[in-house]
């Protein structure tokens, strides 16, 4: 089954507000966040909080796939909003959200949805401060939440160096950040290796081997049961066969990589309207996208 809106997965376990933007809560003994959208969603968040928990203040946690604006933006608004919230995070995010250069690039990047999104937060204070980590994550440790809801952290570079996924075998379900890439309007998986693609296969590999019967994506979709099952299969094969089409690409613009950027600009995202991620972030990871197979070859 693929999932297209926000709210109850299994007991205990939920999709928030807005099904495009990841956040994703655990009732459990210890209640926890995982992922946190960007910055405009933190009031939405601390209302669907609190529609699952009661209070907002018995959130603990927030557990951070990989320190994109994405998914780490509304951390420092909910830690200044519940007193005592910690956040979670690989020691090289841990590193990345308190240097100035990202802490400005997340919020230039934020700036854009919040200009859209005003009558969302109005006049509150949501903007991305600078973000400590309260722990740093390991791969291969288990976390226990408590009431059966222990999930492992598993190191997953690829997207981002800092990357991160969490899964749960109580009930084989696997928060994965964008280390399996993220399906457009079609469900064609668009592969989202940024930062390195052999680290990336290596990651898409290792998820492979998982057992699962729940996959929360980073945006726009759950899939469940045979849907899940299958999803990793399609998405090194999606993977292989885009890194030999920027080959190809850059055989034919004599290893521009700007020009292909450009001609894959043209055809997956204006031509078929069914990617859903906005221009400009989209231009930023396609560029790095085209560099890391660049760079591979």
């Amino acid at each position: 089954m693929i999932i297209q809106k926000p709210g109850r997965i299994v007991e205990g376990l939920y999709a928030l507000a807005d099904i495009d933007l990841p956040a994703w809560l655990v009732s459990a003994e210890t209640p926890s966040l995982f992922d946190a959208g960007i910055t405009f969603m933190g009031p939405s968040y601390i209302r669907e909080i609190r529609r699952y928990l009661g209070d907002e203040k018995r959130l603990r946690w927030i557990f951070i796939t990989h320190a994109h604006f994405d998914h780490a933006g509304t951390a420092p608004y909910l830690k200044r909003r519940i007193p005592g919230l910690k956040v979670a995070a690989s020691r090289m995010a841990a590193d990345i959200v308190k240097k100035p250069n990202a802490v400005n690039l997340i919020r230039s990047l934020s700036r854009d949805y919040e200009e859209q999104h005003k009558a969302l937060f109005g006049d509150e204070d949501i903007g991305f401060d600078a973000l400590e980590v309260d722990r740093v994550l390991e791969d291969g440790e288990t976390v226990d939440l408590g009431g059966g809801w222990a999930f492992r952290v598993i190191a997953t570079p690829g997207h981002t160096r800092d990357g991160l996924s969490f899964y749960f075998p109580s009930i084989k379900a696997l928060i994965c950040g964008e280390a399996a890439g993220v399906p457009d309007r079609n469900i064609r998986i668009h592969p989202e290796f940024l930062a390195s693609y052999s680290d990336y296969v290596a990651s898409l590999e290792k998820l492979a081997d998982l057992d699962v019967e729940i996959i929360l994506l980073s945006h726009f979709y759950i899939l469940t049961g045979p849907d899940a099952r299958g999803y990793m299969k399609k998405s090194l094969e999606s993977t292989v066969a885009f890194s030999n089409r920027i080959r190809r690409y850059l055989d034919e613009a004599g290893g521009s990589q700007e020009t292909v950027v450009r001609r894959i600009f043209e055809e997956d995202h204006q031509g078929t309207g069914a990617i859903q991620q906005a221009e400009r972030p989209y231009l930023i990871n396609l560029a790095a996208k085209v560099k890391a197979v660049a760079e591979n070859k």
